[in-house]
């Protein structure tokens, strides 16, 4: 036995509960594509964009003199404002995002043990399943502080943890479904 339990050799309650759970957290995982293409970009200028200070207006780039006007208002004309992530906004969104990673890479952990597959490969999705939660804030606090060129590792990191889903979830989907020679070691 390679990992810490055969998910496979389980109740069948409990490989259903692990399938349903992989596919809600797919589903979620669905959504949350969407409102990062939406909120943030998916290019490295977008998300860069969303994430680095703007830069503050120098004074001397003013004119000297004003002359205002007023004209009429062109709502079509206007262009939307990109959605942009301040530092207390950002303090926020870490602090239960972090959290949120960290639960789910714990509850795909358990479910990673259960599988027969080699200690490397175990580790590897287990890491890359923790690892892309941290560095998907990494990346986002780092443009804040002003290093724009991160936006390329929150990016990875979104790639990182689909991966690690999807590896999970396949893995999942494989010990859940009984197969003639898997079921037959189990029932003797």
């Amino acid at each position: 036995m390679n990992g810490l339990y055969r998910l496979r050799a389980t109740d069948p309650s409990v490989r259903l509960a692990a399938v349903l759970f992989m596919a809600l957290l797919g589903y979620a995982y669905v959504f949350a594509f969407l409102m990062v293409r939406d909120w943030a970009g998916l290019t490295p200028a977008q998300v860069s964009a969303t994430y680095a200070p703007r830069e503050s207006m120098r004074m001397d780039a003013l004119p000297d003199a004003s002359q205002s006007s007023t004209q009429p208002l062109d709502l079509g004309s206007m262009s939307g404002e990109s959605h942009r992530v301040d530092t207390a906004l950002l303090i926020q969104d870490s602090h239960i995002h972090i959290m949120i990673y960290a639960i789910v890479a714990a509850l795909q952990t358990l479910l990673v043990l259960g599988l027969d597959w080699s200690a490397t490969w175990r580790n590897t999705v287990i890491v890359g399943a923790f690892g892309s939660g941290a560095l998907d804030f990494s990346g986002q606090w780092l443009m804040k502080a002003g290093f724009p060129g991160f936006a390329w590792l929150t990016i990875g990191s979104g790639w990182l943890m689909a991966a690690a889903y999807v590896a999970v979830f396949l893995g999942v989907l494989r010990a859940a479904i009984p197969t003639a020679t898997s079921t037959a070691g189990v029932e003797q």
